[in-house]
């Protein structure tokens, strides 16, 4: 695909085109460098390391505000109120590893399901097929990654329409290399 096909396909993927449990972060600038140093192929493994941890965090503090809250009030160290938040619920959270093929998943307490990369969704079906086979409700489930693609968000929210899903980018072309980069495996 050219470059400039690339940009105009973008340009006309709306939030409607790929559904309402898809929650596109607001894009700062502080995220589009990120996502730049990320796709430059000439990034240093140390710059991209450093790079992908903020982007990971911003994902991941942004998947924490969908979570259910509950209002309560708690005492202080000093004996004043304070009206703050709590979880409504416990949450678990899901470390997904691809490798040679075969996909982990591994239950772990912490908040949901964290993908760095979605170029087809497939590994993102497996996953949820496993969360489901272990009961777990599909409204309960938020994915949560770095760079998707819109084939990956039909595919993964025409299979599971109440799973939510975010992402910092949607793009038609998936960073593939994310993960070898990262571990050093290139």
């Amino acid at each position: 695909m050219e470059p400039d096909l690339i940009q105009n396909s973008v340009a006309h993927e709306t939030q409607d085109d790929l559904g309402p449990n898809l929650i596109r972060m607001k894009i700062t600038d502080q995220i589009k460098e990120l996502q730049t140093v990320l796709r430059d192929k000439s990034t240093s493994r140390s710059d991209f390391i450093f790079h992908a941890d903020r982007l990971i965090r911003l994902v991941v503090e942004e998947g924490l505000n969908q979570l259910p809250y509950t209002k309560c009030s708690v005492i202080t160290p000093t004996g004043y109120p304070y009206d703050g938040l709590k979880y409504e619920r416990g949450n678990c959270g899901v470390s997904i590893m691809r490798s040679e093929g075969k996909l982990t998943v591994t239950l772990q307490w912490g908040s949901f399901i964290i993908m760095i990369i979605s170029g087809t969704g497939n590994t993102v079906i497996q996953a949820i097929n496993v969360l489901r086979e272990h009961e777990v409700k599909e409204h309960n489930i938020i994915i949560l990654n770095l760079f998707t693609t819109p084939a990956a968000v039909r595919s993964v929210l025409q299979t599971f329409p109440e799973v939510k899903l975010l992402t910092s980018e949607v793009h038609p072309v998936a960073p593939n290399h994310f993960g070898t980069k990262y571990f050093g495996t290139d």
